[in-house]
């Protein structure tokens, strides 16, 4: 397992399969089909070693600022090993951490006030968000020096619209082009974030209401 996180951290997890594994081990494809069925019970059991690397935040965290630390490391995590978000996008939280992950998610935020069905959906959209925004991000880190920036086609596009026509494409334009990808991670998670802490102080009531947390 150790030897085919290392080729997904090379190649990515689409790229992993029994033969390279087999290569990189001095071994043939059959000795490694002795240990693992086949190469979809490899891609699991390689999620499972990574997800195994990630610390959950500290209990004591308010709910948004736990999910704020949890984000930051779970796309550090996908960002370093390419493929796995898009696994969990495909298949779900089928690996045993990631469901002690939804697990402790889900509890953080009942106990936030929430009702299991609410907690359970925001999860669902939250981690949906965070899987899509850093399998978007994948193919921009790996962006040879010198390469058009990410969406330039759009832009071009955008661009070539008569501003009458589409006054909310000519406004936003501009800002689009100037967003780095840091700052639209940052500020995609803000407002994932606040709209989860005002379901939580809805639930709570203006008496139970805590200040909104950064900590990351």
């Amino acid at each position: 397992m150790a030897t085919a996180v290392d080729l997904i951290r090379e190649q990515g997890l689409r790229q992993l399969s029994m033969r390279p594994l087999a290569e990189r081990l001095g071994a043939t494809p059959m000795a490694v089909y002795k240990h693992v069925d086949n190469r979809d019970t490899l891609a699991l059991l390689a999620v499972e070693a990574i997800l195994q690397t990630l610390t959950l935040p500290e209990e004591r965290l308010e709910p948004v600022a736990w999910l704020r630390q949890l984000a930051g490391r779970l796309r550090a995590l996908g960002l370093a090993h390419r493929g796995v978000m898009e696994f969990l996008l495909d298949e779900g939280p089928v690996a045993h951490t990631s469901l002690v992950i939804l697990d402790r998610t889900v509890r953080k935020l009942h106990d936030a006030g929430l009702p299991w069905k609410e907690a359970g959906a925001l999860h669902n959209t939250f981690f949906s968000w965070l899987a899509g925004a850093v399998r978007r991000q994948e193919p921009w880190e790996l962006s040879a020096s010198g390469t058009p920036p990410p969406f330039q086609r759009f832009f071009d596009a955008a661009a070539a619209l008569p501003a009458s026509d589409y006054p909310g494409i000519a406004h936003s334009l501009p800002h689009m082009r100037a967003t780095e990808v840091e700052r639209e991670f940052e500020a995609s998670l803000d407002f994932m974030l606040e709209g989860i802490q005002r379901r939580i102080d809805a639930r709570r009531g203006p008496a139970r209401k805590r200040p909104r947390s950064r900590q990351g």
